[in-house]
């Protein structure tokens, strides 16, 4: 039996990233083996989705910290108690399915790196500096993406010999037919006209993620321009993230049909990429891109950006574009609404390649990775 302590912060639950959606997937499934046991750590919960989130696991064991995770984590960058064994006993492994620094006693540490080109490339100076420590001190650096292997080990090359490959996942739910109900309230959810087809992004608002340069690309489309083709783009960000897509939007005339509803989940999700005409991907700095994979499960074509770890995900799938370049991403789109065809063909190959992200695969590779480096 291996005995793993899961650390992550439940107050993440609001409005998730792909970190998150990871952390609680892998979770979910390695508390289910019979040979792990698992414990559940987590600071001081605040955030209502993160309570209903931890109540939901049930009969698993469960500790939480009396200090906020963020808090903790600092506490430990400057000290060594109280270790980690103080709050879940004693445990071979903790796990980490984030970038987190930990301190133990005798157990071995794992951490999950997502987006090394990210956090070196846009994060502060701290913040690398954290990361980077994280990893040299970890025993096992789990990442996401073949890319970001090799972003990881030229950044901080105490890494080699100690990385598995652990990718993300889609959940099940986007591997199943969206029911027609759902299709049918789909634009009334995301506040569209009955009928209108529409573009869908799902990203937050982040620069990195280049929807300012998506508004402007897709604006240059005949059926954008003349309110017959809608884009939508699910997520959220700071006041000033979204006030500069909002006066991107404004620009691009009267007829255009904009919206930015906010965050979905779930089954509301699963039927904004089934009655999707294509998920429009075009990030800076991306090393895995789990809507790539939600959408290709669902039939949905994706244009992508032909950089950092989206070829790598998206395959012969993707419709690639430059992302620094809004002539290429809007050609890229024009090419997919036109060829229908080909769009099919594309279609039917995301569709096995999604098959190949499951999470139930990823939880494979995570625990064949905990035993062999134990």
């Amino acid at each position: 039996m291996t005995r793993v302590a899961w650390l992550y912060d439940m107050d993440a639950c609001y409005a998730p990233t792909g970190v998150t959606r990871h952390a609680l997937a892998q979770l979910e499934r390695l508390s289910r083996r019979d040979d792990f046991a698992v414990t559940a750590v987590a600071g001081r919960i605040s955030r209502p989705e993160g309570l209903d989130y931890w109540k939901s696991l049930g009969d698993l064991r469960r500790v939480e910290v009396p200090v906020r995770t963020r808090d903790l984590l600092r506490w430990w960058r400057v000290a060594p108690a109280p270790a980690m064994e103080w709050f879940a006993g004693r445990v071979d492994w903790v796990y980490c399915p984030a970038e987190f620094r930990v301190r133990t006693r005798r157990a071995k540490v794992a951490v999950t790196s997502h987006d090394v080109l990210q956090g070196f490339k846009f994060g502060s100076e701290r913040l690398r500096r954290n990361t980077a420590e994280a990893f040299r001190r970890a025993d096992l650096v789990l990442s996401v993406s073949h890319f970001n292997t090799a972003r990881l080990v030229e950044a901080v090359p105490e890494c080699a010999g100690k990385v598995a490959y652990v990718p993300n996942g889609a959940e099940d739910i986007y591997f199943e037919p969206t029911p027609a109900a759902d299709r049918a309230a789909v634009r009334a959810d995301l506040g569209l006209p009955d009928g209108i087809p529409y573009l869908l992004s799902v990203a937050n608002f982040q620069p990195r993620k280049n929807l300012a340069r998506l508004v402007r690309a897709v604006g240059r489309l005949r059926e954008v321009a003349a309110g017959e083709l809608a884009l939508v783009l699910l997520g959220s960000g700071a006041p000033e993230e979204e006030r500069a897509l909002r006066e991107a939007i404004a620009g691009l005339g009267p007829k255009v049909v904009a919206r930015l509803p906010g965050y979905r989940q779930g089954p509301a999700l699963r039927a904004a990429y089934a009655e999707a005409t294509a998920l429009a991907f075009p990030s800076l700095c991306e090393s895995f891109g789990i809507p790539a994979v939600e959408a290709m499960a669902q039939g949905t074509p994706v244009a992508l950006a032909d950089s950092t770890a989206l070829p790598e995900i998206g395959g012969e799938a993707g419709w690639y574009f430059d992302p620094e370049d809004d002539d290429a991403l809007a050609e890229a789109l024009r090419e997919l609404l036109d060829r229908g065809d080909e769009r099919g063909r594309r279609v039917e190959l995301g569709r096995r390649i999604a098959g190949g992200y499951r999470w139930d695969a990823a939880n494979d590779r995570l625990a064949a990775a905990l035993q062999e480096h134990a």
